[in-house]
Parts: C-alpha cells; structure tokens; sequence
C-alpha cells in the first residue's frame, strides 16, 4: 500500500570460503539482484557481510540459502564462540586437504621425474602405466582436493562473474584434459592424429597448481585470522558469565542477561562486564585495554567502572547501567567491527580494476593461446602451457588485499592505542590534514574547574549564592557542576531537592527553578538576554559564572581551568608536523588570551558558541585548508560534523561514540600524534601494496605469455602457481603486517 510504513531489517553474517575480493564481489552482485534486498556490503578481509533487507520480501535463512548456492558456508553474528570454532575448523580442514594434495603431488611429480632422477627411480614405469597411475593420483587432486575452485567458479559464472577460482579451475581443467587426452589416445590406440606423436603430459603441472594454491590460500588465511587479532583480544575481555545478586542470591548468569539495576559483585581477577557505579567496596582496575593508560586505577563508591577493563586488586559490588550492547566495551567491539569493514576511497579504485580484471586476464589467456598456435605456429601444448601459465599467474588478490589488509591492521593497532576510528576514510584524510582546531575546555585544559572566588551582591551572601547554585547545577554534566558539587560538599552545604523545570539554554547556560525561586546560571550573554542588568564588578582572571535570583543579579563565581600536563608538548609536536594551530573558545577573551600564550597559540576565538565554532571551520574550510576539529563530541558536534575529521576526547562512557570520526577514549592529547602518525604509516603501506601488486602482475603476465621465451626466459605454469600463491602474502599480507610494529609515538 502506498504510504506504507517498511521496517527494514539489518543482519551481519560470517562468511567462510572467500579466496580472494572477488569472491566478496560476486557475493554482492548477486544478492543485490535478489528481490527485497536493500543494501550488501560484504568485506573478504574480516570474512563478513552486512545486508539490509525487507522481511516481507525475503527472510534470512532465503538469503542465506543463495549465500551457500554460491559455494560459501555462512552463519549469523550471535554466538561468537560458535562461529570461532567453525572458522577454526574450516582452517584445520585446509591444512589437512593441504597436506593430501601435496603427498599425491609429490608422487605425481616423482613418477613424472623419475627418469632424469636415479634416487627415485623406482618410481619409472611404463608410458601406459605411468600415464594411468598420474591419470589416476592426479583425477583426486584436482577434482577432490581443488575441488573448491572448480564449484567456485561455476557457481559465480551464474552471476556472470569472474574470480580467482575461476583462473585457476580453468588453468588446471586445461593442463588436466589435455593430458587426459594424451593417455586416453595412448592407452586406448585411439590414433587421434594431433595427439599421436605427442608424449609428454602435464599432469603434474594441474596437481603443483593445486597444491600451491592450497598453500597460498592456507598461509593467506592463517595470516589474515592474525590481522583480527585487535578485535578477537577486545572480544577476549567480554566476561562471559557475571555474578549477581537476585531476590536476595548470588547467581551466576551469560552476560547477555544482565539487566539495567542489577547487582553486580566483582572480584579480583575479574573481567568487568557492564558499566555501573560503585556502591560497595574499593578496587583497582586496569583500564588500558580501553583507554590506553597503562597506569592502574582506584575506584571508590560513588565512581563508575568502565566495561572491558580488569579488577587487579579489591571487591566491589556495582549497580548495572549500561548492559548489553550498550556496554563501552560492546560498542568499541562493534565500532572496529564497522570501521574495518567499511572501504577507503583509495580501495574503491582497485575494486574496479579488480572487478575487470579476471576477464581480461581469461581473454589475455585465449590470445596468448591462438597467438603462439596460429601465429608463431607453436605445437600445441606449447601454446597450451603458455595460455595456462597466464591463467594461473594473474593474481587480483594482491590488487583486493592492498587497502582492506593495511586498514584492519591500522584500526587495530590504533585501537590497542585507546584510539577508535569510527569513519575509516578518517584514516587516508587525518595524513592531509594541515590545521587543527581546539575546543579548549577539556581538550586543552583538564575541563576541572577549581573555584577560586565567590563574589556575592549586597542583597544576597556567598553561602546562598552556593547553595542556590549548587541544587539546579546538579542536574547538569558540566565541569563546572561537578566543581560546585565538591566545592559545597567540602563546606557541608546540602543542596535543594525541590528543583523542577530545568533547562539548558544553548551555549550559554542552565535554567530553573528552586524552592520556588527562578534560578538563572550563565554568561554574560544569557543574562544580557534575559535583561538583567550586570552592574560593575572587579577583574577577575579566570572563568566568570554569572548567578542570578529573581530576575536579579545575585553573584558571581570564578573558576580556573589549569592546562592538561601534555598540552603544550603536543601543541609543539604538532608544529613540527606543519600543522596550524587554531583554539576556539566560548570563555571571555581575557581568558582565552591566557591560555593561548600559555600554549603560545596565535590563532584562537573567544565568547564563541557552537554555532559559531561551526562557521570557524567553515571560513578555514573555505581558504582550501584541510581542517580537524578536536572537542568533547557532544557540546561541538555542529563542527565536529563540519570538519574534515571530527575528533572526540573524553573519558570512559562520558564519549560520544557516534559523533566523530576519530574517537580519542582517553583524555590523552598524545594520542592526537599517535592517530596522525598511523594514518600516515597506513596510507603508506597501501600505496606500497598498490605498487608490489600492479608491479607484479605488470611484470608476471606478459612473461608467463612468453614475451622473452626466444631468449629463454618464461614461466612455466608450476612457476606462476609459486607466483601467483605468494605474491599476495609476499608483496601485501606481510607488509601490511609490519603496521603491527612500526613507531607511532
């Protein structure tokens, strides 16, 4: 009906069985044909697809029913320890076909050697019997052991593509039938007059194709599970059963049942499973599995406890408020999860020269074949080698792999660093950036106001301006609410609980009403607005709190907000980066000049309001600088979304997750280095594999066709096998490993 409302749902799904990114292309093209699927993004590198569909078109199991026609196992992302087995069992079955395909290989090559070779020559039999005994050992290989290329490959022609699989199901099928056909005429006399005089067969070139491959694609996977090694080690922290206390009973249930207001009793040596505040005990927690500070931490009653991190020493008990998926540890989880399955621009490229690429290299093949048969008037199996070597030596894994294997790794490492980057084309622009941009609470200064002075008009005292302060800001996350809260409770001053009808008046403060009473809490601007007179009052250095009572002015509160320790180091390490420094500020001017001597900032705003931070950004924008904006993630998000990369700085669950597109877990202003310095570090390991992979297929293809063969130089198809098997793990898997230990301090 039309206006109907259509709930689309989303599901990830593991894939297992993908050899290379076209495989992950052909996935896609087809279930995108598929009716009422909305939108498939499948990534070879973590093994995942993500699918959007209509439920009342098309249900799962359908969807994962076409997955498997096409020759993929498949199994939906809700039980980890599940799915963990099956990719660990997929890859104790590669390892065992391995090892078969290469015993029969090796006695196929040892009988077709064993002429020029007396240490086997045991192995040298009869031309009719050696040629049924390889027929035979060789028949298993290809269509037992590499039978995955051949189903592969026929399954994706359904969708009118072309992969890996089907390079190499077609080289082995040519070398196969061909010396098929030698034996046949041979055994049986059939006295077919283009095989009579031909002798030599190429059975042991399908079987070395196969087991080569077989090894190429082992390596490549053992080596691509170590590349989830972030991810898997985040994983390794979900506690997987949790102690709480129900109708009065310590029980023991799954994570996944922990409930909002349970409570929850950890010990020493436990995995914090949920966000929650303490309310009995006192323990010391390491956090830096999340926030990248290896320095342990005490908690007491009254502070919260961060998911993913371990309880070193003591006993608490804390009441459960973020569970489930909503635990910081579950969304860093999924964070890293969505950031390495999503594709650089540089990526996009590569994809399509991948996605044209195996055809060509099937129509380079057949030219190959026709050139060296018609033209040069080779006999045939020479132009039969050299039309095989070129299908077998192609490889578009290298050209796949080149960017997704480097930003895995990248995301990771960054990760292991407390630094999430939610958007991965934040990793290619944060290299371009040129000019940075601070919010200065809390990202340059601590963001812990520390009261220096209380200023209180003739008609009213310091201890009530404090005490009216103090009840409405407690209903506020600011700094400076928190400062108040422990600046009265050093004083014994209990605040109001009868406050209602608070309001947060956009960037310039907090409204309300206490004891009956209008309470207004801000700056000069609200007051200005609200047309309460502000007589004059004395200079004061530092952040200016205006309290009014009634309509009238009551006092004033001054603040200090100190530098955080590492401010200026970093201030200083980004200029020799050639980065322009900008701060913008909402605090009076006198105040920003402060703090931007302190740090000796040129540049800087003051009495700017969010909308105001956005139109900063916006005029640099305008002049071709490439900007990043660095703030809480909340008050900045207008510039935040503006920038070119929004960065968030904050602690624990006080971060807005999906604000930025690099997410900064710990206050550590170093970390801004770090993240710079492995995106320059990443972007260059994909432009390197870029480079390995376009430069061996450039060199290996017109070689294997035979280009210098008059000089005695080609590759003969067991040679393309070793090429083609190695050249993605040589030329990109281990480079794009080296991100695992490169500096990026």
């Amino acid at each position: 009906m039309p206006g109907k409302n259509i709930d689309i749902e989303k599901k990830e799904l593991d894939i297992l069985g993908m050899e290379c990114v076209n495989c992950s292309n052909s996935i896609k093209s087809f279930l995108e044909k598929t009716s009422g699927i909305r939108s498939v993004a499948v990534n070879y590198t973590s093994e995942t697809a993500v699918i959007e569909f209509n439920p009342d078109e098309i249900n799962l199991e359908t969807i994962k029913s076409h997955i498997k026609q096409l020759g993929y196992e498949v199994a939906e992302d809700t039980d980890e320890g599940s799915i963990e087995m099956s990719k660990k069992k997929n890859l104790l079955f590669q390892k065992y076909n391995l090892i078969v395909s290469a015993i029969l290989t090796a006695i196929v090559m040892g009988i077709s050697m064993s002429g020029h070779f007396h240490f086997i020559s045991f192995l040298h039999f009869p031309e009719e019997i050696s040629f049924s005994i390889q027929l035979i050992i060789t028949s298993i290989v290809v269509f037992v052991c590499g039978k995955k290329f051949h189903t592969g490959a026929i399954s994706v022609f359904r969708t009118f593509n072309a992969t890996m699989d089907t390079t190499i199901s077609m080289g082995t099928l040519a070398a196969y039938f061909f010396s098929f056909a030698i034996s046949i005429n041979l055994l049986l006399k059939l006295n077919i007059d283009v095989l009579n005089n031909v002798h030599e067969v190429y059975f042991e070139t399908a079987s070395m194709i196969i087991t080569l491959v077989l090894f190429g694609n082992y390596l490549e996977a053992v080596l691509k599970s170590k590349t989830q090694s972030s991810i898997n080690k985040l994983k390794g922290l979900q506690a997987k059963e949790v102690l709480v206390i129900r109708d009065n009973a310590e029980i023991l249930i799954p994570f996944r049942k922990v409930r909002i207001g349970d409570i929850v009793v950890l010990k020493a040596g436990d995995k914090i499973p949920v966000e929650g505040e303490i309310i009995e005990g006192i323990c010391v927690v390491d956090e830096s599995a999340m926030t990248g500070e290896s320095k342990p931490v005490e908690k007491i009653i009254g502070e919260n406890l961060i998911s993913g991190s371990i309880l070193i020493n003591g006993a608490v008990k804390i009441k459960a408020g973020n569970v489930g998926k909503d635990t910081m540890l579950s969304k860093v989880i999924s964070l890293v999860k969505d950031a390495s399955n999503s594709k650089p621009k540089i990526q996009r490229i590569a994809d399509k020269v991948s996605a044209i690429f195996v055809p060509a290299v099937i129509i380079f093949a057949v030219l190959t074949f026709l050139y060296w048969f018609l033209i040069d008037g080779s006999s045939l199996s020479r132009s039969l080698i050299f039309s095989v070597s070129v299908l077998v030596v192609a490889c578009p894994c290298a050209l796949g792999l080149a960017a997704p294997m480097a930003v895995v790794i990248g995301i990771g490492r960054a990760a292991e660093s407390g630094i999430l980057f939610n958007n991965v084309e934040a990793i290619e622009k944060m290299n371009k950036l040129d000019t940075i941009c601070f919010d200065k609470t809390g990202t340059l200064t601590s963001g812990e106001m520390k009261i220096i002075d209380v200023y209180a008009e003739k008609d009213f005292n310091k201890d009530e301006v404090l005490l009216y302060t103090a009840s409405l800001e407690k209903h506020s996350n600011h700094p400076i609410a928190k400062s108040l809260s422990q600046f009265i409770a050093e004083r014994n001053i209990k605040p109001f609980d009868d406050v209602e009808n608070v309001v947060n008046e956009h960037g310039m403060g907090i409204s309300g009403k206490v004891k009956g009473k209008e309470i207004l809490i801000g700056n000069e601007r609200m007051f200005s607005e609200k047309n309460i007179k502000i007589n004059s009052i004395p200079d004061y250095k530092g952040i200016t709190l205006f309290i009014g009572i009634d309509k009238s002015l009551a006092g004033i509160i001054v603040f200090e907000d100190e530098l955080k320790s590492n401010a200026l180091n970093t201030i200083e390490r980004l200029r020799e980066l050639n980065k322009e420094i900008f701060m913008i500020s909402g605090d009076s001017e006198e105040v920003a000049k402060e703090i931007a001597d302190k740090l000796k900032i040129e540049k800087y705003s003051f009495k700017t309001l969010p909308d105001g931070k956005e139109k900063i950004i916006s005029g640099l924008q305008s002049e071709g600088k490439k900007v990043a904006m660095i703030g809480d993630g909340i008050n900045d998000a207008p510039s935040l979304a503006r920038a070119d990369v929004g960065i968030a700085i904050g602690t624990g669950q006080d971060i807005a997750l999906d604000t930025a597109d690099v997410i900064l877990v710990k206050g550590n202003l170093n970390n801004i280095i770090k993240a710079i310095n492995i995106s320059a570090k990443t972007v260059s390991i994909i432009k390197q594999n870029f480079f390995w992979a376009f430069f061996y297929n450039a060199l290996a293809i017109p070689l294997a066709a035979g280009v210098l063969s008059p000089w005695g130089i080609y590759i003969s198809p067991i040679m393309a096998a070793m090429f083609m098997a190695f050249s993605d793990i040589v030329t990109v898997m281990l480079n794009s490993l080296r991100l695992k230990t490169v500096n990026i301090k």
